[in-house]
């Protein structure tokens, strides 16, 4: 996992060659006017969700990874939490799902908080918990960039 700001996501272009795509994406559209929707920029090997939905409380969801893809995860508006955690702390609690290139899992995260100008960056086969409430339930609207590794 990856937690930084915004403006420095240029700096991760080594370990993700697209994350170059993402910050020209992100300078030539407006996020926050953008629809909820599927945006392809380079077709299944990448592209962005902009998803709205109101946070949950941690056992109102599973943990999950991806095999197939990076995310690269922004808070358009609103405030989340979104934990991590290594493998080993966590079993299967759904089995993989090829075919959305999702698996869930319970156990114990550390949560960090995610809000607008801040991005995470979750690996293939990396936890991480999203859509968590801060303390109470809020409206969030957030680009989650797909990037195809496997």
């Amino acid at each position: 996992m990856i937690l930084d700001d915004l403006k420095n996501l240029k700096n991760y272009e080594n370990i993700l060659p697209d994350i170059k795509k993402c910050i020209d994406f992100i300078g030539s559209h407006d996020l926050n006017s953008m629809q909820k929707g599927h945006y392809e920029i380079d077709g299944t090997n990448l592209y962005v969700n902009i998803d709205e939905y109101t946070t949950k409380e941690k056992n109102e969801s599973f943990p999950e990874l991806h095999r197939k893809y990076a995310d690269i995860q922004t808070v358009i508006s609103g405030k989340e939490f979104i934990g991590y955690s290594k493998t080993e702390n966590c079993k299967t609690e759904i089995e993989y799902n090829e075919e959305k290139d999702i698996e869930f899992l319970k156990g114990d995260c550390e949560y960090f908080q995610a809000e607008k100008g801040r991005f995470f960056i979750f690996l293939p086969n990396e936890i991480h918990h999203p859509c968590i409430m801060n303390g109470k339930k809020e409206q969030i609207k957030k680009a989650v960039f797909k990037i195809k590794v496997y």
